[in-house]
């Protein structure tokens, strides 16, 4: 590579060391990005446990707010109707249940609302599911997947030995009505109804979703892969032309450029142009300065990368609001500080009204939009005054530190008002909000939620497009 003969040992030493800055330079950054690379497989890894976590959690939590539904019917309505002599035990335990029914067959969740809840007796009888009208009142306590397994049978037995619930695995009807899909399913007993109350996702949804953003971080890290290799030519062909054209031209300058590179390969830092002399070695600086930058550049966008990924996991992708999970850390994160600084705290959680029957009448792109729009109001409102999470389909929760109940019931009274002005694409259609306001008073993350969800119901039942005040003890 290198003729000795017709080559000063200057203008040699010179050579040498910047082919070996250029290699070491090379082999440390293609280091650095099989490093970067494995992190990469080991996220997307991580992102599918979390996922699949996730969906467990979501699945659970739907169930936990079915059973809190339970819980307050049998306490309170059991209590409005007994005030009245003309009910017996018998035909409230009944009332209770037919507004049970109606409440699980009302619940959609989920990416975009798909996910649903069923009843289904001991003995197989469905009672009310949130998909599929055409089987409420039907007996499938014999349906059979395509490999003979009774689905309805098992998922009950399994059920009914299980007080906190189980999560199982089997076929279930999708694009045919053929039992023919895996869903993962997760469902309770009421043993005193003789009720099993489930819910569940399909695998391959959950495959797909994972699946989409693997592609798309593969792809954002073969592009950034494919620019390194790039700079990574044009540097060594610059470098290999200027090498040529400098052995005529080294002078005082050299130990110069020779501890730049030095620096550069450590410390990543500039070279100044003004101070070398020859236009060849200039020109030579102003290409590495370059790449140094391009360098830089690929680093701050796997950096962005890394962001991007970290908001994907906290944020819910229709409304762009925090999701579930995180909005609740966000309020366990509030509730510690507000108790070890005795600062007020509340929180408020709104649902939107009648919103199945938006879904119903106008179809769900439609009820999507009607999220949108009251999300971003809900948003734009709280500002930087507090946080806002998308608890559920439909449900919202409001966490402002610093805030005591006169403070945050204002709050809620104006977006609820706020909220009826908001123009949709039906100009005749006014969408209501009914929710709950609680101030901290030392009660666990897990109480004052649902303390605050008591209300948010309390306000349903007296009507909706209100909010009910609590003052916690």
């Amino acid at each position: 590579m290198l003729n000795s003969d017709n080559t000063s040992i200057k203008s040699f030493l010179i050579k040498s060391m910047v082919i070996f800055i250029v290699m070491m330079t090379v082999i440390r950054e293609g280091n650095n990005l099989m490093r970067q690379y494995r992190q990469f497989l080991r996220e997307c890894e991580t992102l599918k446990l979390e996922y699949i976590q996730d969906q467990k959690e979501l699945l659970k939590n739907e169930m936990n707010r079915v059973f809190e539904y339970i819980e307050f019917e049998k306490n309170n309505t059991y209590e409005l109707l007994k005030e009245n002599s003309k009910y017996t035990d018998g035909e409230i335990e009944e009332i209770i249940k037919r507004r049970v029914i109606k409440f699980v067959s009302s619940i959609h969740f989920g990416d975009n609302n798909e996910q649903y809840m069923f009843i289904l007796t001991y003995n197989g009888l469905e009672l009310g599911n949130g998909k599929y009208p055409d089987i409420t009142g039907k007996n499938i306590w014999n349906m059979k997947d395509i490999d003979g397994v009774k689905v309805n049978q098992r998922l009950i037995e399994m059920a009914k030995e299980s007080e906190d619930g189980v999560y199982i695995i089997q076929k279930w009807i999708k694009d045919t009505n053929k039992l023919d899909h895996d869903k993962l399913y997760y469902a309770k007993p009421v043993p005193e109804w003789g009720w099993v109350i489930g819910s569940g996702i399909y695998i391959d949804d959950i495959e797909k979703h994972i699946k989409n953003n693997e592609l798309i971080l593969k792809e954002a890290f073969k592009e950034e892969l494919e620019n390194f290799a790039i700079l990574m030519v044009v540097m060594m062909l610059i470098v290999s032309i200027y090498i040529k054209r400098i052995n005529d031209k080294i002078d005082k300058k050299i130990e110069f450029v020779v501890d730049f590179f030095e620096r550069a390969s450590k410390e990543r830092t500039y070279i100044d142009t003004e101070e070398l002399k020859y236009t060849e070695l200039k020109r030579m600086a102003i290409s590495v300065n370059s790449m140094i930058r391009d360098r830089y550049d690929i680093e701050n966008r796997i950096q962005q990368m890394n962001i991007q990924l970290k908001e994907m996991s906290i944020t819910d992708g229709l409304t762009g609001l925090y999701n579930h999970k995180y909005i609740y850390i966000i309020l366990k994160k509030e509730i510690e500080k507000a108790y070890i600084l005795k600062s007020d705290l509340s929180i408020i959680m709104f649902d939107i009204d009648h919103f199945k029957k938006v879904n119903d009448l106008y179809g769900h792109q439609f009820g999507d939009d009607v999220l949108i729009k009251i999300s971003n109001y809900i948003k734009r409102y709280i500002g930087k005054n507090g946080f806002v999470g998308r608890y559920g389909g439909e449900e919202f929760l409001i966490v402002l530190p610093n805030a005591d109940i006169e403070k945050a019931y204002k709050n809620a009274e104006n977006i609820r008002n706020g909220i009826k002005t908001i123009e949709f694409e039906n100009e005749n259609l006014i969408v209501t909000i009914s929710g709950g306001v609680v101030q901290f008073k030392h009660e666990s993350c897990k109480d004052i939620v649902n303390i605050t969800d008591q209300l948010l119901y309390k306000a349903k039942e007296s009507g909706r497009d209100r909010i009910e005040r609590g003052d916690i003890i």
